[in-house]
């Protein structure tokens, strides 16, 4: 069984794990099935015109996402969850300057930090939009490109970074909203 990890937030328990991207789907519907009490199957799976996936009637809220060979599943029974992951790799910091708020640019290229760690905060600053947007939608180039991430809580949803228990560095951020918003 894939072992599984907890955070406990302000909107309940959110559970997350780490799972190879091979057959990542058929282990995600092993897990949620697991969880739910239901055999959840590929038919059960919906897409919000978004483009976001549900389970209507599980009573559960999931987002997974995926890096390389990695894939992280989140779930809650409480809570809307969004996830994103990043494997560290070069990359043009140009990207920030030209779409991150002033704040986030100002820490990333203004601030004297080594390469390695502006690497580092890009990719954390990356995830956290990504996941934003994962959990509470709206328009991602429109409005949460641009969006000041810095804060561990943006509209209303709570930031969590995870640590992934693996060797190669990955960036990897949970959002966790009111199910009501």
């Amino acid at each position: 069984m894939t072992e599984q990890y907890e955070l406990n937030t302000p909107f309940g328990k959110v559970f997350w794990c780490v799972l190879p991207v091979k057959n990542h789907l058929d282990e995600i519907l092993k897990i949620l099935s697991s969880a739910t009490g239901m055999q959840l199957t590929r038919n059960d799976l919906r897409r919000t015109p978004e483009g976001r996936p549900e389970f209507p009637d599980s009573g559960l809220d999931a987002n997974w996402t995926h890096s390389k060979d990695v894939c992280v599943l989140a779930y809650s029974f409480t809570a809307k969850v969004g996830v994103d992951i990043e494997k560290l790799r070069p990359r043009a910091l140009r990207i920030a300057e030209r779409f991150f708020a002033k704040e986030e640019v100002d820490l990333l290229l203004h601030q004297g930090i080594a390469p390695d760690e502006a690497l580092r905060q890009f990719y954390r600053i990356w995830c956290r939009k990504e996941a934003l947007f994962k959990c509470k939608g709206g328009s991602f180039f429109g409005e949460i490109l641009s969006k000041n991430v810095l804060a561990d809580k943006i509209d209303g949803a709570i930031l969590q970074e995870i640590q992934l228990p693996l060797e190669s560095p990955f960036a990897a951020v949970v959002a966790v909203a009111s199910r009501e918003h």
